[in-house]
């Protein structure tokens, strides 16, 4: 009989400690998240994850305008590297001031007259479309 006795104690206070205990995980869980579902705590945690969005969509912005600027250079470099290759253009950088101004114009045209679409307005009597001049 002292078995039975020892057995039906040790099963109701394990019963009994294990039921305290899992009420006292569930009160933990529920409370934390009535405090989570706070009217404060739903904007600081907004706040923070909209922070952290926009600080990451800055991050990639800038790596990719880095990446954009590296690889733009790379490509001019090749692009002047084949030109120096054929002996039909030198680099920009490479001549002085001086002598870049003093160049002619490789078109044979005036600036005002180098893109083949736009011509120069003239004026001309009794026109109305523009203002005498």
């Amino acid at each position: 009989m002292p078995r039975r006795t020892f057995w039906l104690v040790a099963g109701v206070a394990i019963g009994a400690g294990s039921s305290l205990w899992m009420e006292h995980k569930v009160r933990r869980t529920v409370n934390q998240a009535a405090a989570r579902l706070q009217p404060d705590a739903l904007v600081t945690e907004v706040g923070r994850s909209a922070r952290d969005a926009a600080s990451s969509a800055g991050d990639r912005f800038r790596d990719a305008v880095s990446t954009g600027r590296s690889e733009m250079q790379r490509r001019e470099e090749e692009i002047w590297a084949e030109l120096a290759q054929r002996g039909s253009a030198v680099p920009p950088g490479s001549l002085p001031a001086a002598t870049r101004a003093a160049e002619p114009d490789p078109a044979g045209t005036s600036r005002s007259r180098r893109y083949r679409g736009l011509r120069p307005i003239r004026a001309t009597r009794g026109s109305t479309s523009h203002p005498a001049t």
